[in-house]
């Protein structure tokens, strides 16, 4: 079985809006603060994957889809994994979930780009090899 990467967020009233309700653009960010976590489980320093400047790793694609309201004050377990890993970009997806209840499910598409060129680049070997593990599926269908 492939590898999740599992963290935790408590929300806090000011990501609500007036109706109790977790403001919808939030999920975004907090969804990349789960990123920066699983980044560094999956091998790397934050130094290494936001200090260095050979290449970047821009967002290209944002979706969300919710299916339950957050509410302040209440903590939710994001699940991590790989959606997939293309020649040069890869897609993250998050699953945000209380109690076994699905709240949301966000996917980020992160491009590869040289750093001199701010061209489309391949994904760097060891990006790959590093995201891998978390790849949820291998099998080619």
């Amino acid at each position: 079985m492939n590898k999740v990467f599992r963290t935790k967020k408590t929300l806090t009233f000011r990501e609500a809006d007036p109706a109790g309700i977790m403001f919808f653009g939030n999920i975004f960010a907090i969804a990349h603060d789960a990123f920066e976590e699983f980044i560094v489980a999956a091998g790397y320093t934050y130094q290494e994957w936001f200090g260095q400047t050979d290449y970047l790793i821009p967002i290209r694609h944002t979706e969300a889809n919710f299916l339950s309201p957050f509410r302040p004050g209440e903590t939710y377990e994001i699940a991590a994994s790989v959606a997939s890993i293309g020649q040069t970009s890869f897609k993250v997806k998050y699953v945000f979930s209380q109690k076994d209840k699905t709240h949301a499910i966000v996917t980020m598409v992160h491009a590869v780009v040289d750093g001199k060129t701010m061209q489309k680049a391949e994904l760097p070997s060891i990006l790959k090899t590093r995201i891998e593990p978390y790849l949820e599926s291998t099998v080619q269908g």
